[in-house]
């Protein structure tokens, strides 16, 4: 038993140090690659310090797009180390069975997942407001606003002329139907401010009211409080791409809009992406370990890597076309986004099926 527990810890350090040492090799040539690329966009007011700092501030998102290549990668060095050395034969040898190796190479695995959530959840929301901050000289109060906005909560529709995430409006109008889609009234008002969840209050304010009779009351206010569910949290989410949204932050907004809306694909897009980003970290470790057990066995570690690369890079390019394209075809991203997963670990599973 102590044995299995020395094996396992080798194993899992092993593969864990193969796939840090990938993930900082990329993102390194990330970082590179990038900042080279951007200093053919310098200008007068935006120098090769400005263009650095906005690569650095980037670089969290990068890392968070190669964590799953790093995790394929990672695998094959640290698998393909310990075939070169005869260790997995010894292991088979003694009775440690496949799958308990695979297992060992998840945890390792387990490690990027973690930095994976880590930073869609917590970090690259922020750093990448601060790079686009420095690129386009504004500050993140400035990024939050919006001009020109359209929302509806039930049968009422609003038009924002501007608003901000401080929870400042300017030439709010409200238009209020009735069921049948009649009008029941509109509201304008020149300046509106956030006071709690579900409230506001708009100065300078004239209400018209529509009788049955189908004569117009109008009705000039200083302060007039409205219940909208417009949240300022809300109207900053619309200033960002939906890939820039963290889980919770996609969850939130989408709730607000199914409750009142329809949900945009694009951002149904954005979270399953986000929420199959760790099964596909994993989906590409079984296949890495297919390649060491599988068909592969008998090839080099250069061949095994470029075969690796190849098949990281059809992956997301089939995940990305197909998730496009079910913006067009799909009644849900969901389905496209998990059929390349689902396909890569049925692959991986099957060949690891036929090595045992």
């Amino acid at each position: 038993m102590l044995a299995r527990r020395i094996i396992a810890k080798h194993v899992t350090q092993t593969t864990a140090l193969a796939m840090m040492g990938a993930t900082a090799v990329l993102s390194s040539l990330q970082v590179l690659f990038t900042y080279l690329g951007e200093l053919g966009s310098l200008t007068e007011g935006y120098g090769a310090w400005d263009a650095f700092l906005y690569v650095l501030w980037g670089a969290p998102h990068a890392l968070y797009e190669i964590l799953p290549i790093s995790a394929l990668i990672g695998a094959v060095l640290g698998l393909g180390t310990l075939a070169s050395n005869s260790e997995l034969i010894v292991m088979r040898s003694v009775g440690i069975s496949l799958w308990r190796i695979v297992g060992w190479v998840m945890r390792s695995a387990l490690i990027l997942v973690i930095l994976s959530f880590a930073l869609s959840e917590w970090v690259i929301p922020y750093t990448n407001e601060k790079s686009e901050s420095i690129k386009s000289h504004r500050t993140a109060a400035e990024l939050g606003e919006v001009k020109g906005y359209w929302s509806r909560e039930g049968q009422r529709f609003i038009y924002i002329d501007y608003a901000n995430s401080q929870g400042q409006l300017k030439n709010v109008q409200v238009v209020d139907f009735d069921d049948s889609y009649r009008l029941r009234g509109t509201l304008e008002a020149e300046l509106g401010q956030f006071v709690k969840d579900g409230s506001w209050t708009l100065q300078n304010a004239k209400q018209v009211d529509i009788l049955k009779t189908g004569d117009a009351v109008l009705e000039q206010s200083a302060k007039l409080p409205l219940s909208l569910a417009l949240q300022p949290k809300y109207v900053h989410m619309v200033t960002l791409d939906p890939e820039d949204l963290s889980p919770s932050q996609l969850v939130s907004f989408m709730s607000y809009l199914n409750e009142y809306s329809q949900v945009p694909k694009t951002y149904q897009l954005a979270f399953w992406q986000k929420a199959a980003s760790p099964l596909a970290l994993i989906a590409l470790v079984v296949i890495a370990c297919s390649f060491i057990f599988g068909p592969l066995r008998q090839q080099s570690m250069g061949f095994r890597l470029v075969i690796a690369l190849f098949i990281g890079l059809g992956f997301f390019y089939l995940q990305d076309f197909l998730g496009y394209a079910s913006l067009v075809y799909s009644p849900s991203p969901a389905w496209f986004v998990f059929v390349p997963i689902a396909l890569i670990f049925a692959a991986g599973g099957y060949l690891l099926h036929r090595a045992r």
